[in-house]
């Protein structure tokens, strides 16, 4: 509700909001939501019938989270971080992802690509048949977003990954350009290697 009354302005109250909602005209990552209450969160894709632009919720420096212009080509998928992994009974794989997700893969995945996925990774996910397009591995070379912590927004090119400790986090360092920075893994989601997959601000 907060997101078509105030984020996108389409509603003056709330029970306009609530009427736009309850037509069934709003879609979360392609799939109608009803409940005025659903949580909108990192890397989602809304859209509102009759709205010719979609949005994607990305973090933003000083701002939080926000709704930020998708192109037309990034509807159909979304960025997840890789925070879980473990064996499943009949020899599959049960991913845990960033959004609440779980995705089923066998010991041999037939995905693109031949590396294998790890905690700390990002998948490309269609949706809604949530098949996995790319996989972005964490590590040296690639391309980080920071989604939390005093550089939330930010995003660069993955310098180098300093080992954590029982006392100590992981860390790593990130350069945009000129400048460069430190900030604990866990608050960076890979969005690609060359590129960034999603648009992003300058």
């Amino acid at each position: 509700m907060v997101i078509v009354r105030e984020s996108l302005g389409l509603a003056n109250i709330a029970k306009e909001a609530i009427r736009i909602i309850n037509q069934g005209k709003v879609k979360v990552d392609g799939v109608v939501r009803r409940d005025r209450r659903f949580p909108v969160g990192l890397m989602d894709i809304v859209q509102i019938e009759g709205v010719p632009q979609a949005y994607r919720a990305l973090p933003k420096p000083n701002r939080g989270l926000v709704l930020s212009p998708a192109q037309d080509k990034e509807v159909a998928y979304k960025i997840c971080k890789i925070v879980g992994k473990q064996n499943v009974p009949g020899g599959k794989l049960q991913y845990s992802l960033h959004d609440g997700r779980t995705l089923l893969t066998t010991a041999k995945d037939t995905r693109p690509g031949s590396e294998e996925l790890a905690v700390g990774g990002a998948i490309q996910l269609s949706f809604p048949a949530q098949k996995i397009v790319k996989y972005v591995p964490f590590q040296v070379g690639a391309l980080g977003l920071v989604i939390d912590g005093r550089n939330q927004g930010y995003y660069g090119k993955i310098i180098s990954i300093t080992p954590g400790t029982y006392a100590r986090r992981k860390i790593v360092r990130i350069e945009t350009g000129a400048e460069g920075f430190e900030t604990p893994a866990d608050y960076v989601i890979p969005i690609g290697t060359d590129f960034p997959l999603v648009t992003l601000e300058k």
